[in-house]
This record gives C-alpha cells, structure tokens and sequence, in this order.
C-alpha cells in the first residue's frame, strides 16, 4: 500500500538548491527561456566552490542578468534553511526593478515597506 500523505510530505520537503535547478522549477511569467552562458557558469561556480563564503562581489556588465544571479542564490540559501535573506538596493528605483525581476521569474518576495510578513520571519 502507498502511503501518499508521507510522500507528498516528502516531496514538498524537497526544494532545490541548485540555483540552476531552482530556475528551471520556476513559474515564470513570462517566457524567458534558458539562463545565459555566463549565468550558468557564476551559478554553477557559486554552488560547487563559493556558495559557504560569507563575503563575495559578483561582478558582470549592465544588462547581463546580475538582479537574477542575485535572486537564485538568496532563493538557495532560503530552501537550503539558511533565510530568511535579504536582497538589499541603494534606491526605490533599484527596489522596483527587482522586484519587478522577481515577479517575472516567479520568485516570492516582499519588500520592507510595512511590516515583515511571518513567512519572511520564517526564511520561507
């Protein structure tokens, strides 16, 4: 006999924290396809020898994908049960743009304006 309550607690249990793998899980609202080279590489750099450091720049010229590199590796310290995390912008332009990012990539998000929901509290 299956036990499908156990299963499927199992299986919720289990989210990714490969940031390549989090991307393809994603429900993405709008068709983005693929990640770029250079962000499968910084990714796969950051999870296989990086991903422990506590201080690190990730550096990559305008319009090549830093706001998503940034979001699939707080999405993986947050399933890895390290959150919750935080996504810091120096301005509100800044903060819309990200958030507009992580919206289109359906990446859960809130932004500190009022008060901290509980799942935020919670690292989920």
């Amino acid at each position: 006999m299956v036990n499908l309550r156990e299963r499927l607690a199992k299986k919720k249990l289990q989210k990714p924290i490969n940031p390549i793998e989090i991307y393809a899980s994603l429900d993405r609202k709008a068709s983005k396809g693929e990640l770029r080279n250079v962000q499968k590489i910084i990714l796969e750099k950051w999870f296989t020898e990086r991903k422990d450091d506590k201080d690190l720049i990730i550096k990559l010229s305008t319009g090549r994908g830093k706001t998503l590199i940034g979001l699939l590796i707080l999405q993986s310290k947050i399933n890895s049960g390290e959150g919750p995390c935080l996504y810091l912008c120096p301005n509100n332009y800044l903060v819309q743009q990200t958030c507009i990012e992580a919206k289109n990539f359906g990446i859960d998000y809130c932004t500190a304006d009022n008060d901290l929901p509980y799942e935020f509290e919670n690292g989920e």
